[in-house]
């Protein structure tokens, strides 16, 4: 999970798909589905923004596998424990969830399948409040991270195993997120260790290239920059994995980049044979 800019679109296409999701919210009833075919046109917006992952475990996704989530359920709300929210007062009936946001581009995430449905309709709050109207959404604490709303960046721990943690000890935030989301599952740990060793194999190759910069490496050079500049940037598949393995790589580069430095510094204050002397003194 990483942090992703979404700032709202713009254009005519953009226009005629927020009027209508305007007017379907207008007419949405509490506990009713909205109309699956608006609120999911949105996501061709979404990919872009997301370069095409899903916004929580940062699977690439296409295709069939893309689901479109509401960070905040749209009918009806799982407290931590399993127990379906209730509204605030004695005897309320269940919370019907954020019927409000439905048609919202702000509470719509690009999901894999799998992290759509372990999610599902869960959303805790630390201070146990849940908004049910608009303008108590500032109130409420929210235990899972929007990725476009909150920069996760410290929240998560990556290890070259595949495995993600908790990067402070005992955070109820980084617990609440991964437990959710099952972000340990299997075949997830797998492929982040996999990532994780790419990630590895991009930097030697750019150190590599960096050491030997002969002229015909210059479209291989060109290569391993573009790589990792796409990990630096986010847009590649599980970054947040790849940006923790390129590390060691970036401290190489760094050091590889003052040894040259360094050189060049000496070359150049040598003074050229073909330099005139200054005439020794009378």
């Amino acid at each position: 999970m990483i942090h992703v800019p979404f700032p709202e679109p713009a254009g005519p296409l953009w226009a005629r798909w927020k009027q209508r999701a305007d007017d379907a919210q207008r007419a949405h009833e509490p506990g009713t589905e909205p109309i699956g075919d608006i609120y999911r046109a949105v996501r061709r917006w979404l990919l872009i923004a997301y370069s095409k992952k899903c916004a929580y475990c940062e699977r690439a996704i296409r295709g069939h596998s893309v689901r479109v989530d509401h960070f905040r359920p749209k009918i009806g709300i799982v407290r931590r424990d399993g127990q379906a929210v209730r509204l605030r007062g004695a005897g309320a009936d269940d919370h019907p969830g954020y019927h409000f946001l439905a048609y919202d581009w702000r509470n719509l995430l690009p999901t894999c399948e799998h992290c759509n449905i372990a999610k599902s309709n869960r959303f805790h709050t630390s201070n146990e409040y849940w908004a049910e109207k608009p303008h108590q959404l500032n109130t409420e604490e929210p235990l899972l991270v929007h990725p476009s709303h909150r920069d996760p960046a410290g929240l998560l721990l990556f290890t070259r195993d595949g495995l993600v943690h908790s990067a402070t000890k005992d955070d109820p935030k980084a617990a609440y997120v991964i437990d959710t989301l099952k972000l340990n599952r299997e075949e997830l740990r797998e492929d982040r260790a996999e990532a994780w060793n790419d990630a590895e194999e991009e930097m030697d190759a750019l150190l590599l290239r960096v050491r030997d910069p002969r002229r015909d490496q210059a479209e291989r050079f060109d290569q391993a920059v573009s790589r990792y500049q796409a990990i630096k940037g986010g847009k590649v598949e599980f970054s947040a994995v790849k940006q923790l393995a390129v590390l060691p790589g970036e401290r190489a580069l760094q050091d590889e980049f003052a040894e040259q430095e360094r050189r060049r510094s000496k070359v150049l204050a040598t003074p050229s044979p073909l330099t005139p002397r200054p005439p020794a003194p009378a």
